[in-house]
């Protein structure tokens, strides 16, 4: 926070200035970057659109294959979240879901028959 001037209750005027003005340009800079990104954005959207329009001319349902999608980029973050964790935590988890009779679904489930298969 600015000091108040010596000898009164208030703050240099021209410093409260300079800062506020320092502030609003970079505010406007982050508008203007924000401007050009959802312009990219907007640009890749219509790609992707344009992608699902394509596939259902080809007799691909839109709403299927957009499921197929979220559902892969889910199934990689939470692949992501787990590979994140130290060796640990990652049996830690691999116990817990095989008490709860899910581990066959985590990746690292799959991960560990596959290498105790191969050292078979």
């Amino acid at each position: 926070m600015a000091k108040p001037a010596a000898a009164s209750n208030s703050y240099d005027p021209e410093l409260v200035k300079s800062l506020v003005n320092k502030i609003e340009g970079y505010v406007v800079d982050l508008n203007s970057e924000r401007g050009k990104y959802m312009k990219a954005c907007r640009s890749i959207r219509e790609s992707i659109s344009g992608v699902y329009q394509e596939a259902k001319a080809r007799g691909i349902p839109k709403k299927e294959l957009r499921i197929m999608i979220d559902t892969r980029a889910k199934l990689a973050a939470a692949r992501a979240t787990i590979e994140e964790l130290e060796r640990d935590q990652q049996e830690t988890i691999l116990m817990l879901a095989e008490a709860f009779g899910e581990a066959a679904d985590l990746p690292l489930f799959k991960a560990a028959i596959e290498a105790s298969e191969n050292d078979d």
